[in-house]
């Protein structure tokens, strides 16, 4: 009879158990949940890279004006050593940009005064051959002896 009760329960607990179910993802929503997070990625790598390109824009926007007045400066303190147009380079403090100084001189006609002449000083910064480019346009008074702006 132990035999007969085992059996019968037995087969109670497995016949009338519900069929197991499966856990787990169909390859369908697997593929659209890898397509979408491929999509966020490329997202975020476009929006790193023009981080990157943004940064170094600005940063060339606020080095350049400071190394433009530099070079006035050096114009003020020593203007025989610029020439009407010449060029160089900030050596390995600032690899990649480039100067350039062109000069003319401006005669100005004033009712009732002298004429005046200025000099007109144009200062060109550039980075990586041309790629960002600035420019300071600044005047000095040549008539008097020393260059005061």
């Amino acid at each position: 009879m132990l035999k007969l009760l085992t059996n019968t329960l037995n087969f109670k607990i497995m016949g009338n158990a519900p069929a197991k179910s499966v856990s787990g993802f169909t390859l369908l929503e697997v593929m659209i949940s890898v397509a979408i997070i491929a999509i966020v990625f490329v997202s975020i790598l476009r929006l790193q890279g023009q981080s990157i390109s943004m940064n170094e824009t600005i940063r060339f926007y606020t080095i350049a004006p400071l190394l433009a007045d530099e070079k006035i400066a050096d114009i003020k303190l020593n203007p025989s050593n610029f020439e009407l147009s010449s060029s160089g380079d900030f050596g390995d403090d600032y690899p990649g940009y480039t100067w350039k100084v062109q000069s003319e001189e401006l005669k100005i006609d004033v009712i009732e005064s002298p004429q005046l002449t200025l000099k007109k000083i144009d200062v060109f910064i550039s980075l990586n051959n041309d790629e960002l480019k600035f420019s300071l346009t600044h005047y000095l008074n040549a008539d008097s002896g020393a260059y005061d702006g």
